[in-house]
């Protein structure tokens, strides 16, 4: 996740330097991929006025020009071809630096005694334009040209682990900082209180194993129009898009809160209310992606009294979209199981920035605190009045309490930490911490989800002392190896004899393409994956050839003369009662028969020098009789493909 450090100040007051806090999330588990610092990077640089531009005495393309900072005239060199007298510029003084390091002095440019530099935004690491940065005429001289740009910022790309929902949002992250630092977490903005009365759009809710909780408000009297410049350098300095005031301020919410968020043109919704139920068989969808989606009864969906118009946790309708022609709206804050939105997600191959959260779990309470937050937004900047809410939060959430010892999580951690540290550490995470002499009772935040045992609390306790505190020890257990198995001995010992007559091992995935297998000439009903991550993995292989075929191509187009190649692994074949698999091991031979040598005539590959390779794998096993590969043995007749059938042999070993 994408997170501004100024964004991140404002809910926690925090004096770390950028790149230190890189260091301290990478202590809580949490690590920094990038490091991305924003705005001026120079300093010494003020507004100033070119008051005259005259050509330099001994160079045809530069300009002497006279200059004032606002406190006195300075004679600079300039080689820009677009300065002229009466512009307003940048001025580096003598003394800036400005991006790289460059520090500037009083120099003489041929013969000529130059005070400054007159600067291009890409000079000052602004852009890539051509000639000199001119200003708005009637910015005040002698001014901090950096200051009027804004503070700084710095950019961190978070990697947030699975297991931890709550941190994919600026309020979330702080929360764990203020527990490793021991800081207090600004309050929210308190939001106005909603007007009393119930919403003139009812909500009905059928799914409710499948959506916990439900808010929803609506307001009239909305203007849509552009979000203010706050608003929109803050969606910027994470990734996203500003699109207008409304839907701005749920993807605000989303960023800082961590709690998705929809809204809707309440005009645009048939029948006057909302119903959350499954969707129906035939029903389709044009998402605000402008894409159809065809919905099946498995997919959560919001929908009006007629259709379906939006998909619940993962993204709403285009015809029920909010436009510059809205003037009522419905805002909807909910709770929707995880599982639930994974599967609509997956199965309509469609992902979202709320379903991505949504997938992991949302703070139940956050629905309420999101939904307040919005709508104050929306009260200041789109100037709705609120007509109504309503939440539908029949089974109110209440987190399982964990009864431990500071003894135990010691224990386990494998490290006596003393009880009052082990007691901060947890009232750190939540206030809900009762003592009763040595036996202590948490109970975990409502959006810490992921706290249910003794061992999580282990866990928390070792991440916010420091795991360095822990000694490190050599286990008192020998394991013992296990006896491998006579598979496993074979395969071992078919692996060392063809690495002995000079083969390669490859080592390829289990997975193949269609294209691949209609490639070989296969066909008929292969082994086949129910939900493959892309195309190029949708069956399992039926052969180990095809992965054998496809490394011999890689090392011939980049200049390879022989490709000697073994592979062990498993195949699998589609059966009547399900999927059958089996050990297999394949080779490959490609080019001449031997590395070049004065001494031998060159030769190509041929039928024997194959077989004596077989033989010497196999052994001393008697009675080997070569049969041609299309040829009835036993009453099986086994034609493959990938082999001519006139020039191919099978290895049959007698039974008995």
């Amino acid at each position: 996740m994408r997170i501004s450090y100024n964004w991140l100040k404002e809910h926690l007051p925090l004096n770390v330097p950028a790149a230190d806090l890189s260091k301290h999330l990478l202590q809580l588990g949490f690590e920094v991929a990038s490091l991305e610092h924003t705005g001026p990077s120079f300093t010494g640089v003020v507004t100033a006025k070119v008051l005259a531009v005259e050509k330099h005495p001994d160079a045809d393309r530069l300009s002497l020009c006279t200059v004032d900072d606002g406190s006195r005239q300075l004679a600079v060199v300039c080689g820009a071809p677009n300065v002229a007298a009466g512009q307003t510029v940048a001025l580096a003084k003598v003394g800036a630096v400005l991006p790289g390091g460059l520090k500037i002095a009083k120099s003489k440019i041929r013969g000529v005694e130059s005070n400054g530099m007159i600067c291009s935004t890409k000079e000052l690491g602004l852009g890539d334009g051509g000639g000199i940065l001119v200003l708005d005429p009637s910015a005040a001289l002698g001014q901090d040209y950096a200051a009027t740009l804004g503070p700084g910022d710095d950019l961190m790309e978070v990697e947030i682990t699975p297991n931890r929902p709550d941190c994919l949002s600026h309020l979330g992250l702080a929360r764990e900082l203020a527990s490793f630092f021991r800081l207090e977490v600004k309050a929210a903005q308190p939001a106005p209180a909603p007007k009393a009365g119930t919403l003139d759009i009812p909500v009905e809710v059928r799914a409710g194993q499948a959506c916990t909780r439900y808010m929803g408000r609506t307001f009239e009297g909305v203007i849509v129009g552009p979000s203010p410049a706050w608003l929109s350098a803050k969606l910027t300095a994470v990734g996203l898009r500003p699109i207008n005031n409304l839907v701005d301020i749920t993807n605000y919410v989303l960023m800082d809160l961590g709690q998705p968020l929809h809204v809707f043109d309440a005009d645009k919704l048939e029948g006057g209310k909302l119903i959350v139920r499954y969707a129906e068989g035939g029903e389709t969808l044009k998402a605000l992606d402008g894409k159809d989606y065809a919905l099946n009864p498995s997919i959560l969906v919001i929908a009006d009294a007629k259709r379906p118009v939006a998909i619940a946790g993962v993204m709403g309708g285009a015809d029920s979209a909010v436009s510059a022609a809205t003037k009522r709206v419905f805002l909807e804050s909910g709770h929707f199981l995880p599982p639930v939105v994974r599967k609509a997600s997956q199965s309509l191959r469609l992902r979202s920035d709320s379903s991505y959260r949504f997938e992991r779990g949302t703070d139940i309470a956050a629905v309420q605190t999101a939904s307040e937050r919005a709508a104050g937004l929306i009260a200041e900047l789109a100037q709705g009045q609120t007509v109504g809410a309503a939440d539908y939060y029949p089974d109110p959430a209440q987190p399982a309490p964990i009864a431990v010892t500071a003894a135990r999580l010691s224990n386990i951690l494998g490290a006596p930490f003393p009880p009052d540290a082990v007691q901060n550490a947890l009232k750190a995470i939540s206030a809900r911490l009762d003592v009763e002499g040595d036996q202590l009772k948490f109970t975990p935040p409502t959006w810490r989800g992921d706290l249910t045992t003794v061992w999580d609390l282990a866990e928390e306790v070792g991440r916010l002392l420091s795991y360095e505190n822990i000694p490190s020890k050599a286990s008192p257990v020998a394991l013992k190896p296990s006896r491998a198995l006579p598979s496993q001995l074979v395969a071992e010992r078919c692996a060392r004899r063809l690495a002995a007559l000079g083969l390669f091992e490859a080592y390829n995935y289990d997975f193949v393409s269609d294209k691949l297998l209609a490639k070989a000439g296969l066909s008929g009903a292969f082994a086949r994956m129910r939900n493959p991550l892309s195309e190029d993995w949708a069956a399992l292989r039926p052969t180990l050839l095809i992965g054998l075929l496809q490394n011999a191509a890689l090392n011939l187009n980049r200049g390879a003369e022989s490709v000697r190649l073994f592979e062990l692994g498993k195949v699998y074949q589609r059966r009547d009662a399900g999927v059958s698999e089996g050990s297999r091991v394949a080779g490959l031979l490609l080019g001449p028969a031997a590395e070049p040598d004065w001494r031998l005539k060159p030769r190509a590959l041929d039928f024997y020098d194959v077989k004596g390779l077989v033989a010497e794998l196999l052994g001393d096993l008697p009675c080997l009789e070569w049969l041609p590969l299309d040829a009835d043995t036993a009453g099986r007749t086994a034609g493959d493909p990938l082999f001519h059938p006139k020039a191919s042999l099978r290895l049959v070993l007698p039974q008995g």
